[in-house]
This record gives structure tokens, C-alpha cells and sequence, in this order.
């Protein structure tokens, strides 16, 4: 292949090809994402190899890893990609008045008592024709939902965010405890070892117990283990045992004032500290310039209840 041709070659669609190939470190993992055969995938490779003459991917004990020349085009790289996706979606202005557009988002059900009564209430107002979807998609698949387009935008905490994700902070909590209004050993406060011995209720979507393992290290630096009496996957099921029960919910700060307004629970601190909440968006590289997507990620924000920690982004 002459120089030339090589270098023509150098296409929005190559340069993805090599994002993917260097974070995957695999041919056939990169041409499952892309949605190409193997050997597309390889061919492409070898005119990358060809164009920057160097191997880019080299086979070790480990897999195959990228050389340092590939290392260091792969900031310029994902900069150009970028820029050309933003000349691509320039072209295109998002009406919302007038726009048909269907997002598809993925959150907890703390999320959404805090958000989605007042998202709904601004994308009818603002956008009438769009749809909004919430969509059940477990935490460990939300990554490849947004490569895949599934999902548009996904509203977590992630204690360890993807790092192929767009990512951008949007508010801060913190945890609580609530109990049901009239529970016995509420009425003097307890303190961490009472707390502890409380039964409680572990609020684990998709089986991942996020909020609940910051309150076992806070309990367990003090050398206290929580007696955890059920398990559940949703909020609103938990905040409904507590108010018919002795057990004890941790949860945070804001969805326990949500759920204080549904059910007769009271919102207690928690007598330790423990890590804050981090709520993040996550989106994926194709959306970032997207028109219709920016005006969605600003309406999130704008649907924050009055209040909130918002974070700077």
C-alpha cells in the first residue's frame, strides 16, 4: 500500500477502529464492539500498523498490549474523533418543541423518586412529542447498553466508574437510617453498636451492595458488623417493610426524604460517619456532541430538586 493510500485511510470510522482496538487489546473483542468481522477488524489493524509503522498491538504472556507509540496516540486520537463527530453533529439542530426523540435511561429507584417527577414535568413542557424511558438495565451491563445504544444516559453511583464511558458529576448525598415513626429504641437514639444489633433491611440493586458495604466499613473500622434480617433490590419494597417492622433501613439522604413523604418512616443520622455519594451521568463517546443528547444531560440537571449538593462539571 502506497503512503498515500495509507494515509487516506485515515476516516472517522479508522480512527474508532483504533480507539477500540488499543482499550480492548483484542482483535475479536474490537470487532464485536464495532460490529465487524475478525477479520475486518485484523485488515484494518494491519493498515494502521502500515500507516504509523509500528505493530501498535504486540503479544505478551498477558494478551496482546499496546507499544508506547500507540499509547501515545491515543489521547490525539480520541481528540480527533472528537472533533470529527462534532462536524458531523454540528450539521443537526435539536427543537425540542418539535423533536420526536425517544431517551432511554437507566437508574436506581432512589434516582428516580428524586428526579423523575420533575424530569417528566420539564420534557412535556419543553419537549410534548419526546418519550421518556426508563429502562431496567443492571449496573454491570450499562457500559456495553451505551456502546450498543440501548440506553442514551445512565444516572449512578459507581464506586469505580467505566473508563469508557463519558462521565460527569451531578450531585452529592450522604447516608441516613430510617425507621418506622413509632419504633421503641428510636426514642433515646442509638449509637453504632445499638445501630448494628438493629435488624435491617440491605437495599441491593442488581444485587450489588453499593450503598451498603460504605456502612460495613464505617461499622467494621470499630470492630461492628450489621445484622442484616432482608435483602432487597428496590427502595420503595424496603421503606415499606420498615414502616411495618422493627428493622432499619441505611440509605441516602434524599431518597429517605422522598420516601418519608410515602410511608410513615422517620429520617435519623447515622451515628458514624461514612463516605459521601457521588452521582454521576455516564454516556457513551458517540452521544457527546449529539444535539438532542446534550439538551437531555442539561434537563437532568435542571430537574434537581431545589437543595441538592449539585457537583461542578
Amino acid at each position: 500500500m502506497s503512503n498515500a493510500g495509507a494515509r487516506s485511510s485515515l476516516d472517522l470510522h479508522t480512527l474508532e477502529c483504533f480507539d477500540t482496538l488499543v482499550r480492548e487489546g483484542s482483535v475479536s473483542r474490537a470487532a464485536d464492539r464495532m460490529g465487524m468481522s475478525q477479520s475486518s477488524a485484523s485488515e484494518v489493524l494491519a493498515r494502521l500498523r502500515d500507516r504509523f509503522s509500528d505493530p501498535l498491538l504486540v503479544r505478551t504472556r498477558e494478551g496482546m498490549v499496546p507499544t508506547r507509540r500507540a499509547q501515545d496516540l491515543l489521547p490525539r486520537v480520541r481528540t480527533a474523533i472528537e472533533q470529527l463527530r462534532g462536524l458531523q453533529d454540528g450539521a443537526d439542530r435539536f427543537d425540542p418543541l418539535s423533536a420526536q426523540e425517544q431517551f432511554r435511561i437507566t437508574t436506581s429507584d432512589y434516582m428516580q423518586l428524586l428526579l423523575m417527577p420533575r424530569l417528566a414535568g420539564i420534557v412535556r413542557t419543553q419537549a410534548p412529542r419526546c418519550t421518556l424511558d426508563i429502562v431496567p438495565i443492571p449496573i454491570q451491563r450499562t457500559e456495553l447498553a451505551l456502546e450498543t445504544a440501548e440506553i442514551d444516559l445512565t444516572i449512578a453511583y459507581h464506586p469505580q466508574p467505566p473508563a469508557g464511558l463519558r462521565r460527569s458529576p451531578l450531585l452529592r448525598d450522604r447516608l441516613v437510617f430510617i425507621a418506622r415513626r413509632d419504633h421503641p429504641e428510636m426514642e433515646k437514639g442509638v449509637d453504632a453498636a445499638q445501630f448494628a444489633n438493629l435488624p435491617q433491611v440491605s437495599v441491593a440493586p442488581s444485587g450489588l451492595n453499593y450503598f451498603g458495604s460504605l456502612v460495613d466499613s464505617a461499622l467494621a473500622a470499630q470492630g461492628l458488623q450489621r445484622r442484616i434480617a432482608f435483602t432487597s433490590p428496590q427502595f420503595m419494597l424496603s421503606a415499606h417493610l420498615v414502616s411495618h417492622s422493627d428493622m432499619v433501613l441505611s440509605l441516602p439522604r434524599l431518597a429517605a426524604i422522598a420516601l418519608a413523604e410515602l410511608f410513615p418512616v422517620q429520617v435519623i443520622e447515622l451515628p458514624f460517619t461514612t463516605r459521601p455519594i457521588d452521582i454521576a451521568l455516564y454516556w457513551h463517546e458517540r452521544a457527546h456532541h449529539a444535539p438532542a443528547h446534550l439538551w437531555l444531560r442539561d434537563t437532568v440537571r435542571a430537574a434537581l430538586p431545589p437543595g441538592t449538593e449539585v457537583m461542578v462539571h
